[in-house]
């Protein structure tokens, strides 16, 4: 081994943390993507990309995209951490706003002044402070900036119409103070922009702070006190440690029942239903002073948490929350006892504990596996602050390890307030994983997040747009040098909403589903996801055994209806391609379709249609808007229209009235709203880019819970499950069904074996072209079904076997009696053993082609304990000793086993609840077992 000296070992070490240096990559932020909602400002609050009136960045003519608009005195105090530049142009921006509008309202200040807010029904938008002579005036400004209390940088005073100053500064670590003050007396027209302001650092960004508060600590009042005591002291006791299950719940879940408790101390509530537990504490304030896995026996949470934020006419507002403790790694008990409330923060007033009402109404009309809406506990916590009230929903279910919450917002003040933004969680979750590096993709912290603001695609992972894992810049104990951990969890909407709330009235929030996991296990995890839809959204466990009709010809429908009577098929649905038209407006095209549907359900079939929204263009007026373009295109789809337009608002009156004029039971909605912003300011129904995904979603949830009212059946291509449809794409590619059968047959399973993974059976469809579809010609295609009976039928059974059901497209379900027949067999063991095929699955082996591959459906509630499904692709017969994981079907000892409708035989469990079982499987076709 060579040997170096001391000096060379200096040199080396030098060198090396010399080059280590320089390769750490220069990045960049801009102010405006920083937490500017922190600053200090006397009025209003500062904005992003626009003037603090809400106009276009502009300083003496010249407009800029990016931004921070700001009004005296106004104080944006940043720690700097690793920066080293800060670049910028100031100067009083431009301004048109014309205040002898209608429009216009003023509220009196305490010195004798007025603000101007422009309040229309929507929206509140601050436009000023009165000068002198009770206009608002031009402003005259000061822009300062100070480094570490330094001042480095004054620009003199600027007026409106002065030309923007260029500022270019070198920084080293501290903290800077973005200051304008005013200038001459008077803050009137005050509208002062940091433009193009950037920060240039090297691993640390840098981030706002808020100012430190300097007076007396708020106290609750002693009546409130004794309120809230007197609340706590009513409920039950529970001791800590909290005792963890001596039960798998997923085999069986009867002892899961959601309750709320005190603590011994009397300091804390405590909802919980034995899996998992969020713990409260409520004086000096409201704040989760701990979320508990019980399953693993394993605390979440790193530190005291608030309930989230609210950005309320530009500025943030903690729902409760307690002061800074000493450490945000772990929490001690002693800190949190010692911990203050958060000043300028929402208020407890009172607790309220109740049952569990349904969210939405669900009319039943049809076979379910699952008729019942979820019970539970639901916790409410009322807190306030300037006449505004704040409801935080905590609701915890029996039967799963799922907490749901939501927050109302109620303007019980004397002027609208405008909801820029929410944050409805904000946890310091205890990180995934603590790296020194900073990797491209991060463990996160074992738990599943959900919520019924979701869109964009088929899945839940991908369509959803609520959960943000984001870093905690208090937690500086972390190994992670960079301190770029994701162990702050935020639920918030992407955008907006930016909505008024006018006096007396409310927003409510979506709904956050959060599911603790205890293992990492892809099949556990799965199985956790699933028993969360079976319970909270049950609609999804309706599965009608559909056709998709391609005509919609008078003679073709009625043939079709005897079709589905005779073999004992339910529903149809008059496909895409089939010409059904939603929004024509017609009373006797109503009565056409009204008189099929009386038709259909006379032979005991449901009967609807297909409707396309989104993927289509309307008009330069009527479709959403590019903020980067400010012209349609260039968006999802293309571009689509926008649903807060007129046309938007026009189409979903149609639809209503195309159901409540025939009583049609079925509605395939595609191209559904796939989250589309629209930066028009001229669509009737939103203001602008802010509240567009917002108000835009609500048209499509309301549509949603509507039918879900009425008994309507609903397929939509996108992840609308938790806001009332029914079903959603498995997931495949188009094109394939134009492959020869024998493929569509394999990818078939596999899509569907990938599919199941984290959905229920009865949540998905897929797709079976009888007839002719992209392409592929008679290799492709069924018809003549007679010509093709054992497709036909391994179709039928890998489909309905696993419990999905599939567009079978096509004209007719039979064309010969022998094809009759061997609907009537497939659709009559399917019912059989129906409730046992819609139950959950288990995994045994992925389909490759080259052996066989199958499934198994698990339920210990039922007779039928499992039903396996085995495939051969292959051209040979073949038979395997294949293992069985029983342990989800509650079988603990011994199990009979028979294959199709033959003998039972019985068989000992293994100790991991397993047996092995000799299985026969006919070439190109499936064998089936059942377990008892």
């Amino acid at each position: 081994m060579k040997c170096f000296k001391k000096e060379q070992i200096i040199i080396l070490l030098f060198l090396f943390l010399g080059f280590n240096n320089l390769a750490k990559a220069q990045s960049q932020v801009h102010l405006k993507d920083l937490q500017v909602s922190l600053a200090q400002q006397t009025y209003s609050a500062p904005t992003i990309n626009k003037s603090v009136t809400g106009e276009s960045l502009s300083i003496a003519g010249i407009p800029y995209k990016n931004g921070v608009g700001v009004h005296s005195k106004s104080i944006i105090k940043i720690k700097t951490n690793d920066s080293r530049s800060f670049t910028a142009k100031v100067g009083v921006n431009d301004s048109k706003v014309d205040y002898g509008l209608k429009t216009i309202k003023t509220i009196p200040l305490t010195n004798g002044k007025r603000i101007f807010y422009n309040v229309t029904q929507t929206k509140k938008q601050f436009l000023g402070v009165e000068g002198i002579d009770g206009k608002v005036n031009k402003g005259t400004v000061v822009f300062i900036i100070r480094h570490n209390g330094k001042e480095i940088f004054n620009s003199g005073i600027m007026k409106q119409g002065d030309s923007a100053k260029e500022i270019k500064l070198k920084i080293d670590r501290g903290i800077l103070e973005l200051i304008v003050e005013n200038a001459e007396g008077d803050p009137s027209g005050d509208h002062a922009i940091w433009a193009d302001a950037m920060f240039d650092y090297f691993e640390i960004p840098p981030v706002v702070v808020s100012e430190e508060f300097q007076g007396k600590v708020t106290e609750q009042p002693d009546e409130l006190k004794t309120k809230l005591k007197s609340i706590i002291q009513s409920l039950p006791e529970i001791s800590f440690p909290l005792k963890e299950p001596d039960y798998d719940w997923l085999v069986n879940n009867d002892k899961v029942k959601a309750n709320v408790y005190k603590t011994e101390s009397g300091k804390d509530i405590v909802l919980s239903n034995g899996l998992i537990a969020r713990v409260f504490r409520v004086t000096p304030n409201l704040a989760t002073i701990d979320y508990v896995n019980q399953m693993t026996g394993e605390s979440m949470l790193r530190s005291v948490s608030n309930e989230g934020v609210l950005t309320i006419d530009g500025k943030d507002y903690q729902i409760g929350g307690f002061s800074k403790q000493p450490e945000y790694g772990y929490t001690l008990m002693k800190w949190v006892d010692a911990l203050s409330a958060v000043q300028n923060s929402f208020a407890i007033e009172n607790i309220e504990i109740k049952e569990l009402t349904d969210r939405l109404l669900w009319k039943r009309v049809r076979w379910a596996s699952n008729t019942k809406m979820p019970t539970g506990k639901e916790l409410v916590f009322t807190l306030s602050k300037d006449g505004v009230k704040v409801r935080v929903h905590y609701v915890l279910y029996d039967g799963i390890p799922t907490l749901s919450k939501w927050i109302e917002v109620i303007n019980e003040s004397k002027f609208m307030i405008q909801l820029n933004k929410f944050k409805l969680e904000q946890l310091a979750m205890v990180e995934g994983e603590n790296l020194v590096d900073t990797p491209k993709h991060w463990v996160k912290p074992n738990i599943h997040i959900e919520s019924d603001y979701a869109f964009g695609a088929m899945q839940q992972k991908t369509s959803d747009k609520t959960t943000y894992w984001e870093k905690d810049k208090r937690y500086t104990s972390q190994t992670n040098y960079p301190l770029n951990l994701p162990c702050l969890l935020e639920i918030k909407p992407p955008l907006g909403p930016d909505v008024g709330i006018p006096i007396g009235k409310s927003l409510t929030t979506f709904r956050v589903w959060e599911t603790p996991l205890d293992s990492k296990d892809q099949e556990r995890v799965g199985l956790f996801k699933r028993k969360l839809y079976r319970t909270i959204s049950p609609w999804v466990t309706e599965n009608p055994m559909f056709l998709h009709l391609t005509s919609t010809d008078p003679e073709i429908i009625k043939s079709a209806v005897d079709q589905c009577a005779e073999t004992g098929y339910e529903m149809i649905i008059l496909s895409f391609g089939s010409g059904l038209d939603m929004e024509k407006e017609d009373e006797s095209y109503y009565l056409k379709f009204k008189e099929l549907r009386e038709y259909a359900n006379s032979k005991g079939i449901e009967l609807g249609g297909y409707s396309l929204l989104s993927s289509r263009w309307i008009s330069d007026e009527v479709d959403v808007i590019n903020p980067k373009t400010g012209k349609r295109g260039g968006m999802i789809f293309g571009s689509s229209p926008c649903l807060s337009s007129e046309w938007g608002y026009d189409y979903f009156k149609k639809i209503k009235k195309f159901f409540t004029k025939t009583g049609m039971q079925v509605f395939e909605n595609d191209g559904s709203y796939p989250g589309n912003v629209c930066a028009s300011t001229k669509h009737k129904h939103h203001n602008g880019l802010e509240d567009s995904q917002w108000k835009q979603y609500a048209q499509i949830q309301g549509l949603y819970k509507w039918m879900r009212s009425e008994g309507i059946y609903m397929n939509i291509p996108d992840f609308y499950i938790n806001s009332g449809s029914n079903k959603t794409g498995i997931g495949y590619r188009e094109v394939n069904w134009s492959l020869p059968r024998n493929r569509q047959l394999v990818l078939g399973r596999m899509n569907i074996y990938d599919g199941l993974w984290d959905r229920i059976p009865s949540m998905n469809w897929t797709f079976v072209p009888l007839t002719e579809y992209h392409g592929g010609g008679a290799a492709a295609t069924l018809e003549p079904l007679n010509d093709h009976l054992l497709d036909y039928e391994n179709q039928m059974i890998q489909n309905y076997g696993s419990g999905v059901q599939a567009c079978y497209r096509g004209p007719r379900l039979f064309d010969t009696p022998k094809t009759k027949q061997v609907v009537i067999k497939v659709v009559n063991w399917y019912k059989k053993y129906r409730e046992i095929l819609n139950s959950d699955i288990i995994h045994l082996k992925r389909p490759s082609g080259k052996d066989w591959d199958g499934f198994l459906h698990v339920n210990p509630s039922l007779k039928e304990k499992g039903l396996a499904l085995f495939f051969n692709p292959t051209d040979k017969d073949m038979e395997r000793e294949i293992k069985l994981p029983l342990y989800y079907t509650g079988l603990t000892e011994d199990v009979l086993i028979r294959e199709k409708e033959g003998k039972a035989l019985k068989y000992k469990l293994e100790r991991d609840y397993s047996v092995k079982i000799n299985v026969a499987i006919p070439a190109n076709s499936y064998q089936w077992i059942v377990i008892e």
